[in-house]
């Protein structure tokens, strides 16, 4: 029922002295039931070249300035008691491509209690890259396409290095070797205990060339203060242990925290949860 088309760019700072530009023409399908408007179940094919020019601080390891070329297909049906949302995307670029699958399920019982359930698979098909860039992320993606809203894209410690994005991996805790450049399988859950506080677990598995793969997991509480708004995460046991008796466990904790007005503003407006 809608056709778009454009072009679109952004620029921004991703470190000290170091900026970023996107460049990225678009074409967009969006399909709905013509039988139906009142019914959310939304599909949309979209298709983009993001191509990236950076100065500054730019990792030894990889190239200042790339192309990747994007395609996903998303099939959307939320409402306030049930959402069931998918996505495949696929990206190629001169030294990797790689297809990934998204699967998000949201559900409120009757009893008024939250249950959600999240899988993500990716792989390499092909993958000539010498850093992890490129790779999928268990708990804090590179955004290399400077699609999610970091608010320190650049930190490796500090409060803003502690900002957690639903993405790729979804993992809370910070395990050792958080990447995977061959293929990697995750599953996350949740479930309400008592109002806005939640009990989440995640389990994965990831797998490096030359390496064996590696079980993965971690578990603790969410507080879903304002959801997808204000939201905090404690970590409780994962791969690293019991995390709640460990030494800096303040620096452990995750938190969501949207700034943008116009995503604020949206709160307001919006008919779904």
């Amino acid at each position: 029922n809608n056709i778009s088309y454009g072009f679109g760019g952004a620029t921004s700072h991703f470190a000290e002295n170091s900026r970023f530009y996107t460049l990225t023409p678009f074409l967009s399908f969006r399909f709905r039931n013509p039988k139906d408007f009142r019914n959310n179940h939304v599909k949309i094919f979209k298709i983009r070249n993001v191509d990236v020019i950076r100065n500054g601080a730019i990792r030894e390891d990889t190239e200042p300035n790339y192309a990747v070329f994007n395609a996903r297909f998303s099939s959307l049906n939320s409402d306030a008691v049930r959402t069931f949302n998918w996505n495949i995307d696929g990206q190629v670029a001169n030294n990797f491509s790689k297809l990934s699958f998204t699967l998000n399920y949201r559900k409120l019982t009757q009893d008024n209690r939250l249950f959600s359930f999240r899988i993500f698979a990716g792989i390499f098909l092909r993958n000539n890259t010498d850093s992890d860039f490129f790779s999928f992320a268990l708990d804090r993606p590179t955004d290399y396409l400077f699609d999610l809203n970091y608010l320190g894209r650049s930190e490796d410690s500090g409060i803003f290095s502690q900002q957690f994005i639903l993405a790729e991996g979804g993992f809370k805790s910070k395990l050792d070797n958080p990447f995977a450049n061959e293929f990697i399988l995750t599953t996350n859950h949740g479930y309400s205990i008592w109002r806005w506080i939640e009990a989440y677990a995640d389990l994965g598995l990831t797998k490096n060339k030359q390496e064996n793969a590696q079980f993965v997991y971690d578990s603790g509480i969410r507080l879903n203060l304002v959801e997808g708004y204000f939201e905090l995460y404690f970590p409780v046991y994962s791969k690293n242990g019991w995390e709640i008796a460990q030494s800096n466990y303040s620096s452990r904790i995750r938190f969501v925290v949207t700034l943008s007005p116009r995503t604020l503003f949206s709160l307001f407006t919006r008919k779904w949860f």
